[in-house]
């Protein structure tokens, strides 16, 4: 059985912090609702490993999205995807004005997430990247 958790990564501890904290507890509730299919990876590459991507989220003092970016690419062009799906989909955020003094008009949050692909549900969060995909060499005919 292969099971997918998405991993946060990262250290919080100030207001700022916070903030990013509260996003990225939201982002991981929201996913955990809206897995992404097992069908879309490639067990043999993504198997028992954690699959990193670094997306840049700007927030507007409303907790509304205004842009979602990919900042460094999974190699994974479906968990990429993903992502920019999850988030888009997860907001609005909290407003800003309860973390903030003064209020900016929008933060850019730059966090990475993974997908933790495992075969056993033993509760063991994948130590190691997975391989990075490549393209499948064509057989000739």
């Amino acid at each position: 059985m292969v099971s997918l958790m998405l991993a946060l990564t990262g250290a919080v501890n100030s207001d700022e912090q916070t903030y990013e904290e509260a996003f990225e507890k939201e982002v991981a509730e929201f996913s955990m609702v809206n897995r992404i299919s097992l069908a879309r990876l490639n067990r043999d590459v993504h198997a028992n490993c954690y699959i990193p991507v670094t997306v840049a989220t700007v927030i507007l003092s409303d907790g509304s999205v205004k842009d979602v970016s990919i900042a460094k690419s999974s190699s994974v062009p479906v968990v990429d995807r993903y992502f920019l799906y999850i988030i888009k989909l997860a907001a609005p955020f909290q407003p800003l004005v309860n973390h903030y003094d003064p209020v900016p008009e929008q933060v850019t949050i730059t966090r990475e997430f993974r997908i933790d692909a495992r075969l056993s549900e033993d509760g063991l969060i994948s130590a190691h990247p997975c391989e990075e995909l490549k393209p499948r060499e064509r057989q000739p005919n």
